[in-house]
Order: structure tokens, then C-alpha cells, then sequence
């Protein structure tokens, strides 16, 4: 059995292949409490979902961690567009007869959790969208953190640093996912994440989320389309229910116009910015305002 296979079959013990009226949809459940959808980025899955939203979880909540279409188990078929996703979302719930849940969008999980809320605004209690991709989209990535993410050979080198070495790999990803902030801080937002073993097991997570390659390549391509072809026009109009949007002043991924544009569009909307925030941003040290705030407007 291939490394890869081997990697998958462990990632299947933790998640369960629900059959919903929109299709097959791996999820992953955690938690006790009022349900969350985790929607993750890309490339990702179950598993990122739930290391991203981990302090959701901790705080008194059950996640509902869906692996995108494409993505893991889900097959693309589930749902290709942004609108789709959002449907499967809506066919979670009443498979599992729940009546209400709060989403939160982490970057391209973003456009999904939008639409989840402006076509089931009955079905949502809150909206959270954090380093959201919102706008149309050509992510800024150098030749050598594209191959991190879009080879085989060096997702497999990643998952193995991130594996063993993840205090390496914490500078490294500090480091390309920020930008305009100094050495120091640099270090200082490194230093924070490594001196708590549980903050650091939950960024690695984050990081071993990337592979297999093969069974995450599907979702990462549809991603692609969907940011060139389908984030023009995003519901924000639609969207009723209490929302609060998180970027980071320092995310080098995703620009901050996209939190802004958004935060100006949407009713009521709530914005933090959180300073010295990098794209990963529940694992950025100025985050703690944006998890007590979401915590509060969950409980709907």
C-alpha cells in the first residue's frame, strides 16, 4: 500500500460517508453543543476544517466538518459550484435532522458559506467568514509555494517536515502567508504557536491537511474555476442573518479589499481586522476578539 493510500485510510477512520438527497458527502463530526458547518479552504478537507475551527469546538460547539466536493471522499459530482455546495450543506442538516446551524468559510470555503446563507437563511443562525476569498481571484503564489500545494513530490516533502519538524515548518508558513511584518514579529507569531503544544499540534494539522495529493487534486482544480469564473456576483445582498467577517491586516493570500467589499455589502455585517493576522488566521496571535465574538453570535 502506497504511502498515500495508507495516509487516506487512516483520515477514513475519523470521518463517515454520509448519503444525503444532493449526494455523497464525507463528514467528520466533533464537539458537543449547537452545530457549526466547518467549511474549509484549499487544499484541504475534513481535517482542516476541523484543526481550523478547533477553538469553536473547545468553546462549547459541535463541528460539522463536510470535506468539500473533490476533496477526500466527496466526489466532485456533490457539488461543483459555490451554490451547489451550499445545497449539499443544506441536505447535511436535514440528513442528520438538524434544523439550524452557524457556517463558517475559511478562504476558499468562503463563496459556499455566503451562498449556504442567502438561499437557506431558515437553516442559518450565523455567518462567519474569515481570510474569505469574496472577490474574483488569481492567488499570489511563488513557483516554489505553488509546488508545495500542486506537486506530489513536494506535498509529500511538506506533509513529512510538517510531520516530524513542526516547528520548521511553523516559520516557514508564518513567513509566506504574511506580509508586512517585520523579523520580530515574524519570530514573535512563530514563538507563540510553538510554545503551546496543543496550539502547535493544531497547526500542524493544518499543514498534513494538504495531502494525499491525489485524493485532494479534483477539489483544488474546481477551486480554480470557481475563482476565475463564479465570485463576480456573490449573494451578499441576500444575506439576512448575523455575520461577522475576520481578515488579517497582514495576510499575504488573500487581500483585505475582499473582507471590506464584503463587510460593506452585507446588512449588519461586523468586520475585524485582526492586526498582524496572516491568512492562517485562527492561529494568528490577535485572533482571541474574533473567537469570543463568534462564540457569542452562534448561539443565535
Amino acid at each position: 500500500m502506497s504511502w498515500s493510500d495508507k495516509l487516506m485510510a487512516s483520515l477514513d477512520e475519523r470521518a463517515t460517508v454520509l448519503h444525503t438527497s444532493r449526494g455523497d458527502v464525507q463528514l467528520a463530526r466533533e464537539g458537543t453543543g449547537a452545530p457549526i458547518l466547518a467549511i474549509h479552504g484549499g487544499p484541504g478537507g475534513f481535517d482542516q476544517g476541523l484543526a481550523y475551527c478547533r477553538h469553536l469546538r473547545d468553546g462549547g460547539y459541535e463541528l460539522l466538518a463536510p470535506s468539500r466536493p473533490g476533496y477526500l471522499r466527496t466526489p466532485l459530482e456533490a457539488g461543483r459550484s459555490p451554490e451547489s455546495q451550499a445545497d449539499l450543506y443544506a441536505a447535511i442538516l436535514d440528513t442528520l435532522r438538524i434544523e439550524r446551524a452557524a457556517i463558517l468559510g475559511v478562504s476558499s470555503g468562503g463563496p459556499s458559506a455566503v451562498h449556504f446563507a442567502a438561499r437557506h437563511p431558515d437553516r442559518t443562525t450565523a455567518l462567519f467568514l474569515d481570510a474569505a476569498l469574496l472577490l474574483p481571484f488569481k492567488a499570489p503564489m511563488t513557483a516554489i509555494q505553488r509546488a508545495t500545494v500542486e506537486t506530489s513530490l513536494f506535498v509529500w516533502l511538506s506533509y513529512q517536515v510538517a510531520s516530524r519538524r513542526p516547528t520548521v515548518m511553523t516559520s516557514f508558513a508564518v513567513d509566506g502567508m504574511s506580509e508586512g511584518l517585520t523579523k520580530e514579529q515574524k519570530k514573535a507569531a512563530a514563538d507563540w504557536i510553538n510554545s503551546d503544544p496543543a496550539r502547535l499540534h493544531g497547526f500542524q494539522e493544518q499543514f498534513v491537511s494538504i495531502a494525499p495529493r491525489k485524493y485532494r487534486r479534483p477539489g483544488w482544480a474546481n477551486d480554480k474555476i470557481n475563482e476565475s469564473t463564479n465570485l463576480a456576483n456573490l449573494p451578499f445582498a441576500d444575506i439576512t442573518t448575523p455575520t461577522l467577517i475576520a481578515h488579517g491586516a497582514n495576510d499575504s493570500v488573500i487581500p483585505v479589499e475582499h473582507a471590506t467589499n464584503a463587510a460593506n455589502r452585507i446588512a449588519n455585517a461586523e468586520l475585524i481586522l485582526v492586526q498582524e493576522g496572516y491568512h492562517l488566521l485562527s492561529y494568528s496571535r490577535n485572533y482571541g476578539p474574533v473567537a469570543e465574538r463568534q462564540l457569542e453570535l452562534a448561539h443565535g
